[in-house]
């Protein structure tokens, strides 16, 4: 049941026929060209898995990601805007051999998933025409669903850990002087956001290591590669500082996916 009460005005009203804003077409614009390389590195990774229900998960996010791009196109093609040059089939090699194992495409899910759930959410407060808005709630609703039985299957098949627990704090505490404290005097513990955030931190990071050091594998380039490698350390160095955070804590951190990476040097983008 609807707990907010509706309210009636007459003095505006947005109407489809308005004109796009420049925060309308930057989100659209943002959404088609995600979508559309979500849609070719879906296509591939459906090329290599075994377990069923991953498959269908991939299969899911590959219907997803294609009626978004679909709804996007429509909108575009009513304002007479030019349609984007987005990922295409010239971007894909669906016969290149395995690069990833099955459980890395329930983690890259998520991360993407992410992704696209701030471009949605960002722009729903920005956006007013109701075409636009209506298609961007149509996105945030739908990602979540995806995104519920993505957090299902990690679940169920042992492919993550949860955030760390804590105990419950036994009274309020308000904030003192030395809360700001670096490495000297009192060092209080961790908050349960910044707990958190660290975890979120290391779980996106750890898949984009993942994915970075695939790319870096198959680079035919030698300063592509070499770019990748120092995306590769520097993302290892953030991760190792975010973990050690947790650890001293005494606090569990998501593992690394390098493993998750097979040995094939021949690159499918």
């Amino acid at each position: 049941m609807k707990t907010i009460k509706p309210i009636k005005l007459n003095s505006y009203k947005t109407e489809i026929n308005e004109n796009l804003t420049s925060a309308e077409m930057g989100k659209l614009w943002a959404t088609y060209m995600g979508n559309s390389m979500g849609k070719y590195i879906l296509s591939y990774y459906l090329q290599h898995v075994e377990d069923n229900d991953i498959k269908t998960l991939l299969e899911n996010a590959l219907k997803l990601a294609e009626e978004f791009m679909k709804i996007t196109e429509g909108i575009f093609q009513k304002e007479n805007f030019p349609i984007p040059k987005g990922f295409s089939e010239e971007d894909v090699n669906l016969g290149a051999p395995r690069l990833f194992q099955d459980e890395f495409y329930v983690h890259y899910l998520k991360y993407a998933s992410k992704a696209g759930m701030s471009i949605y959410n960002v722009g729903i407060p920005l956006v007013y025409r109701k075409d636009v808005n209506e298609f961007f709630r149509y996105c945030m609703d739908s990602t979540m669903d995806l995104m519920d039985q993505i957090k299902e299957i990690l679940m169920n098949k042992g492919l993550i850990i949860k955030p760390p627990l804590i105990p419950i704090p036994e009274k309020v505490e308000f904030v003192h002087r030395d809360f700001l404290n670096g490495f000297f005097g009192h060092v209080r513990p961790l908050h349960a956001l910044e707990i958190a955030h660290f975890y979120d931190n290391i779980e996106n990071n750890v898949t984009s290591k993942a994915l970075i050091m695939a790319f870096a594998q198959v680079a035919k380039d030698e300063k592509i590669r070499k770019l990748f490698e120092k995306g590769r350390d520097l993302t290892t160095a953030s991760i190792q500082e975010y973990m050690q955070k947790l650890h001293d804590e005494n606090l569990p951190a998501p593992s690394f996916l390098d493993d998750l990476v097979t040995t094939s040097t021949f690159s499918p983008f």
